[in-house]
């Protein structure tokens, strides 16, 4: 059973399957190395799963599992995974002709985040996982031994002298790296959600049903963008929403046959404050719990402190809901 909060302090990811995933490879190439091993596990630090590649004959069967995995979950979350483990993931697939594109996931990378938006990000000595750890205070509580690095020889002992503790060393230290990895998404009270999620887009899930059944739609944004005149996103339907075409004149809401989805919302001006129509785009008061936000029927998005961004994404999640 997944826990569904990925982040304890981050609510964009409420209601949502969140694994913690991480991978050791035999080197920095995806296109000559290998992967060794993959773990998952809840964000809370329950229900590790980990994969090892057994043989050089068998690395598909751990890249099958891993997409397994990726399909069955929501929100993959990685440390520099959307550099390295990702993209290693993908390239990998293709060679073996697993798979052309991942499945539909929202990758929340916690080292861009914290580069990005942490206010110690510019005075930290690293930011590798292992800095962040000892930073944070957590650093006590690992109990391998080696590091990334070290799996390479690890590996090669294993599979030329079958050697079962260099199996378990390599294991232990995946297990280790994903449990610190979630006990890391536990604490950070200190970022900014509301801005990485109009920086850098989010995931709702919504379901239609047809003549085939209830179908379930990953929406997966790009980041919003608020200008003098509109309030603007562009997103992606996993699988295709139905083709609709909403034209009004607070709002116009697209999707193609091939679920791109492109949502542009009017914006009024009044000297620093920049806010929507509620009643123009048809949202009632109570559908946004930003109520406190609402000025004499309209959503405030901007004022001279800045650009409201949790206004902004709470109107935008209740605009794409009329896709279904």
């Amino acid at each position: 059973m997944y826990n569904c909060t990925a982040m304890r302090y981050n609510t964009y990811t409420k209601g949502l399957k969140c694994k913690v995933f991480d991978i050791e490879t035999t080197g920095l190439y995806p296109g000559r190395d290998r992967i060794i091993s993959a773990s998952f596990i809840d964000p809370d630090g329950s229900g590790l799963t980990q994969y090892f590649t057994e043989s050089s004959a068998s690395e598909d069967l751990t890249i099958s599992s891993i997409l397994s995995e990726f399909a069955d979950s929501d929100v993959i979350i990685t440390y520099n995974g959307q550099s390295f483990d990702v993209p290693f993931v993908l390239t990998r697939a293709r060679k073996f002709g697993l798979a052309d594109e991942l499945p539909a996931f929202y990758n929340v990378d916690v080292y861009r985040w914290l580069k990005s938006y942490w206010p110690l990000a510019e005075t930290a000595p690293s930011l590798s996982q292992k800095s962040v750890e000892k930073i944070l205070g957590m650093d006590d509580s690992r109990t391998d031994l080696i590091n990334g690095g070290e799996c390479i020889r690890l590996y090669s002992e294993y599979i030329n002298l079958d050697n079962e503790k260099a199996k378990d060393l390599i294991l232990l230290h995946n297990a280790d790296d994903v449990r610190q990895l979630a006990r890391i998404t536990q604490t950070l009270s200190f970022l900014p959600y509301d801005r990485i999620s109009f920086d850098k887009g989010f995931m709702i899930k919504l379901s239609s049903v047809s003549l085939f059944g209830e179908m379930e739609h990953k929406i997966i944004t790009t980041g919003l963008k608020l200008g003098d005149i509109c309030l603007s996103l562009n997103a992606r339907s996993y699988p295709a929403c139905p083709p609709c075409a909403f034209y009004e004149d607070e709002m116009e809401l697209q999707c193609s046959g091939s679920g791109e989805i492109s949502l542009k919302v009017s914006v009024k001006n009044s000297g620093a404050l920049r806010f929507a129509d509620l009643k123009g785009l048809k949202v009632e008061e109570d559908e946004l719990q930003c109520r406190q936000k609402i000025k004499s029927g309209y959503l405030i998005l901007q004022t001279e402190d800045g650009i409201d961004y949790g206004a902004c994404c709470e109107l935008a999640k209740i605009l794409l809901r009329r896709l279904v």
